[in-house]
């Protein structure tokens, strides 16, 4: 008997319909345009067809659906979703592709060698990985992870602080994952820390001498945990910045900033927002108000694109003062501009990891232009 449940972290079902015999119907929750996590059990030996129906075209092609722009040699392929047997490691379906008779539809077919799978949207990242990172990595000398405080539903928020000097006047500081479909963003996080700790390249070691970098590594704690994306209950995290009524987590980030800000010395802050899913070209879009930054990247993505890590300035357009979103407050409360925001993508995790070590040598390299300057 196929059974089907979203009874764990970052899960999200709605209703299973039986369309045949091992076909079926995935309903989204009424949160979600086109995210899905879920598990399926007593699938061992057989070749189950699920197919999926996204709100609207644009959220249709969130799952990758290939467009050749050739009617006459149409490719209905898509990259997305993934099918994993223990939660950590995954793989794409055998068969994935646009269900052509019906709009907006993916149908996505595999035959399974266990008894249970898990079936995502993409590879997950969700915060009970991010402990376990931070479990791993707390130990070690140059690192301190502590608890700026709790969200609304009674989570931590973590403070990872990385660096032989973790009082150090000067600090890069990031926040990250302010959307919950974006996992990208900790994995490259992940690649940042990793090269910091490793101390293998002698730019970062040098950062590292007189700086600390800090870290908010998940802000929609809430939305992850319960498998929503963008902000969950709260919509969109971005959006919440200038509430009259902020969230717990905002708050006790916001406080932090301003400690940094009047009591210590921040030479950047930033946000780092990351892709729905991976197979995406390894393009990193950075939008820069820092003008030693901005010096540092090119305008345009390299042709050809590199294979491994591609930063861009993508755009130098001042924010506008109505969205109420991170920088926005920045330029509000203290006229900060040493700031910047980047989007995240790769194909896979492991190629988001190493691009987290470019990531440490861009730092490295910015901080090194600006002590010079």
């Amino acid at each position: 008997m196929i059974t089907f449940d979203a009874d764990f972290e970052n899960a999200s079902l709605g209703q299973v319909t039986q369309l045949a015999e091992d076909w079926y119907q995935i309903g989204l929750r009424p949160d979600t345009a086109y995210w899905t996590h879920f598990r399926v059990a007593g699938c061992k030996g057989r070749e189950i067809t699920f197919n999926l129906t996204c709100v609207a075209r644009p959220h249709g092609n969130r799952w990758g659906i290939v467009d050749t722009g050739k009617p006459e040699d149409p490719d209905y392929s898509c990259r997305n979703p993934y099918f994993s047997y223990d939660g950590k490691t995954w793989h794409h379906f055998d068969h994935a592709a646009a269900y052509i008779t019906m709009p907006n539809t993916v149908s996505f077919r595999q035959r399974f060698e266990e008894d249970q799978a898990y079936v995502c949207y993409t590879i997950p990242y969700t915060y009970a990985d991010l402990q376990t990172y931070l479990a791993r990595v707390g130990d070690h000398p140059n690192v301190r992870v502590e608890s700026l405080g709790q969200t609304r539903c009674g989570h931590d928020v973590p403070l990872v602080t990385v660096g032989p000097n973790p009082d150090a006047e000067d600090v890069l500081f990031f926040i990250s994952r302010e959307d919950s479909d974006e996992p990208t963003t900790n994995v490259a996080l992940e690649g940042l820390i990793d090269c910091c700790l490793a101390a293998e390249d002698p730019s970062v070691a040098r950062m590292l001498e007189t700086c600390a970098i800090q870290i908010v590594p998940m802000v929609a704690i809430d939305a992850v945990i319960c498998g929503s994306p963008y902000g969950g209950p709260y919509d969109v995290m971005a959006r919440r910045w200038l509430d009259d009524e902020l969230l717990p987590e905002i708050a006790v980030i916001k406080d932090h900033v301003r400690c940094l800000v009047n009591e210590r010395c921040p030479r950047l802050i930033a946000k780092i927002h990351g892709g729905q899913t991976y197979d995406n070209r390894p393009v990193w879009d950075f939008r820069i108000f820092d003008r030693a930054l901005r010096k540092l990247l090119p305008k345009q993505p390299a042709t050809p694109l590199h294979p491994e890590w591609n930063p861009f300035v993508r755009d130098a357009v001042p924010w506008v003062r109505k969205l109420t979103i991170f920088e926005t407050w920045l330029q509000q409360e203290f006229d900060w501009w040493n700031f910047f925001s980047v989007h995240t993508n790769g194909a896979s995790p492991e190629q988001l990891h190493r691009q987290g070590t470019h990531f440490a040598q861009l730092l490295a390299r910015y901080v090194e232009a600006t002590d010079a300057a």
